[in-house]
């Protein structure tokens, strides 16, 4: 009998995750702790080790959105037994649902949806005709198919890459080297304590940085952008994604057009979208169209860190603070991609938006 290598948990907010890329061909004899294969969950990349000895059978592809709990390969303690069982045999492999899944429901024909997935379809009001060439359908798949259809994003007005600019890329690529790069600036905590308030919400501090961080892009358009291969796209809007995760698994609920907004009502903006949050009420319109991304642990006491670009986005901002620390310092680190911009531009940018947090207070 083959042994069952299975998907495990990556997070507590995770019900599936990405096959990535095979480490370990099919086929292939493999010893116990050896490398198989790099799974991503919404937190990080994962290399997935042999729990033993035998030879291995594939039952993920890569780029499948796996249930956890579910098998993803097969090892055989013989060849002759793994040729046996060939894949042309019609032998299947069995399907579990992950955690908050545990009932599922089966279509006519086709997919079979969770329980979850079932209310994330009629919640989001899809076709099960979209999840065909499927088996198990999660709610998180659900969701994910969700904000790829409505993923047409803003419009964009094409820029040119320069010469200069197309070398530098290219001897990136050439040397291996990351494109994205991050930097940092800091600042006291005391001063969006002293925010000035015009109207009778108080602006939360992350509305604060917002609203700075959207009148600055009106002026740094070339980070509100995306790479484009042989040219650079920018954005004709700024909308602010803001990741959350909180109970209910990472969520970025966007902040539309955060330039026409004043602190306040971008306060009443993410106070509305982080209720839809916790009430699981979110629709696919609500995470879609960012153009820019911003992460904040500063509630945690995580004084810096480097967030990951979203797709077809330029820049990541990851607000941090340690209030526990005298002085109370915050910092904002900018993570962008320097295909599309420079460090210099980064520098002026984030220059600003202190300036402005500053200002006035």
């Amino acid at each position: 009998m083959p042994a069952e290598v299975t998907l495990p948990k990556q997070n507590p907010n995770d019900d599936a995750a990405e096959v990535l890329r095979w480490l370990v061909a099919d086929g292939e004899q493999v010893s116990a702790g050896d490398n198989l294969l790099e799974v991503e969950s919404t937190k990080a990349v994962t290399v997935i080790e042999s729990p033993g000895p035998g030879y291995l059978r594939q039952l993920a592809a890569e780029g499948d959105v796996v249930p956890t709990g579910t098998p993803i390969a097969l090892l055989f303690p013989s060849l002759d037994e793994l040729t046996a069982t060939a894949r042309g045999s019609g032998e299947t492999a069995p399907t579990v649902s992950g955690p908050g899944d545990d009932e599922t429901v089966p279509t006519v024909s086709g997919p079979r949806f969770s329980a979850e997935g079932l209310r994330e379809l009629r919640r989001l009001d899809l076709s099960a005709d979209l999840f065909q060439e499927r088996g198990l359908v999660t709610g998180a798949i659900v969701r994910r198919t969700a904000e790829e259809l409505t993923r047409t994003g803003p419009a964009v007005r094409r820029a040119p890459i320069g010469p200069a600019k197309q070398t530098e890329i290219a001897r990136l690529h050439a040397g291996g080297a990351a494109l994205a790069s991050a930097l940092t600036v800091a600042f006291g905590a005391d001063a969006l304590d002293r925010a000035p308030t015009k109207g009778n919400v108080p602006p939360l501090p992350l509305a604060l940085i917002i609203h700075a961080l959207a009148g600055a892009l009106t002026d740094f358009s070339g980070l509100n952008a995306r790479f484009a291969g042989d040219h650079v796209e920018q954005y004709t809007e700024i909308n602010v994604g803001v990741a959350v995760d909180a109970g209910h698994g990472l969520r970025v609920p966007v902040v539309k057009h955060a330039d026409r907004l004043d602190p306040e009502q971008i306060t009443l903006e993410l106070l509305d979208l982080l209720a839809a949050y916790h009430d699981r009420s979110l629709h696919a319109d609500d995470v879609a169209g960012a153009t820019v991304t911003v992460s904040d642990l500063s509630g945690q006491n995580i004084l810096q860190f480097q967030p990951r670009i979203n797709q077809d986005q330029t820049l990541a901002v990851g607000v941090g603070a340690d209030t526990s620390l005298p002085g109370r310092p915050m910092t904002l680190t900018a993570v962008f991609d320097h295909r599309v911009t420079s460090g210099r531009a980064v520098a002026d940018f984030l220059t600003r938006v202190r300036a402005q947090l500053l200002a006035d207070r």
